[in-house]
């Protein structure tokens, strides 16, 4: 028999031994019922793609930084720079006046006017000195003008003393000459370069002078480009592509497809070498060229009388 004392003595947490057992069969339950619904609760498809926000460059280069130098915002003597001025109001620059008639000791002697600016020639006297010169764009001259541009028949430039604008232009006598016009500017009678053996002329000084004088005119008579070496590229010399019948290249005895190479032993390469030959030619009195014609090369003598 148990006694009333050895009843007294049973654990004293007997009575929720049932509560705890049915707790953890309620634990179990839920853990069950969880792992069969947990497919069930995860999303069936990708959530909605974000859009990236753009990269920043961070390789910003030295010149970025220029305009907050240049205004030393963070000078020591704490003075703030001034403010930064919109240059697209306020002060306008004006615009420069046209160019004028020059009054300077210049004469335009002719123009090559290039498709590239850059290369325009233009032969210019200088009155006094009995020198004429090739000048291009940016050249100046005698220090008395900056070449601005070179136009066909004039010259633009900026005179060094009043900073204007000027020009010089060759004066129009008589009518206009254009390329297969009838009649020349320079009136040719078919006598002024006189041929007195093979490959060998004669022309008077006067004739001669009255043709370097009338420098736009003899370009006008015939059309010209620069004959380049095959494989190298390098000028030597310029082929008469067309000319004027009767033209003074006609009585020369140059034909049309000649290349002009040399002027008394010196190689015609450029638009500016061949201006000054030109030039020269009023005071020699014997002149040689060398052509090429039909893959054979040729020389002219012609005699200043």
């Amino acid at each position: 028999m148990i006694s009333r004392n050895q009843k007294n003595q049973r654990p004293p947490f007997e009575r929720w031994y049932a509560y705890i057992l049915f707790i953890f069969i309620g634990y179990c339950l839920a853990d069950l019922a969880i792992l069969s619904y947990r497919d069930r609760m995860l999303p069936q498809s990708a959530p909605p793609a974000h859009p990236k926000a753009p990269a920043v460059a961070n390789n910003m280069s030295s010149g970025f930084y220029n305009n907050i130098a240049s205004r030393n915002i963070f000078a020591s003597n704490g003075l703030i720079p001034d403010a930064l001025v919109d240059k697209n109001k306020g002060n306008t620059p004006e615009k420069e006046a046209d160019p004028v008639p020059s009054q300077l000791p210049l004469n335009l002697i002719g123009t090559l006017v290039h498709s590239t600016p850059e290369k325009s020639i233009a032969s210019i006297e200088i009155r006094g000195k009995n020198q004429v010169i090739s000048y291009s764009p940016g050249k100046e001259i005698e220090g008395m003008a900056n070449v601005v541009r070179i136009e066909r028949q004039k010259v633009i430039f900026r005179n060094l003393n009043s900073n204007r604008l000027e020009f010089i232009e060759i004066k129009k006598e008589g009518n206009k000459v254009s390329f297969a016009a009838s009649k020349p500017s320079v009136t040719t009678t078919g006598q002024e370069v006189k041929k007195t053996g093979d490959n060998t002329f004669a022309i008077k000084r006067t004739d001669l002078l009255k043709y370097t004088n009338d420098l736009s005119s003899i370009l006008m008579q015939a059309r010209a480009v620069p004959n380049r070496e095959p494989g190298t590229g390098n000028i030597n010399g310029f082929r008469i592509l067309d000319m004027q019948p009767g033209s003074i290249y006609e009585q020369l005895g140059i034909q049309r497809m000649d290349v002009l190479k040399t002027v008394d032993g010196t190689l015609v390469d450029s638009p500016a070498k061949a201006m000054e030959l030109y030039q020269n030619l009023k005071n020699n009195n014997k002149i040689t060229l060398q052509v090429e014609r039909n893959g054979k090369t040729e020389t002219m003598t012609y005699n200043i009388q």
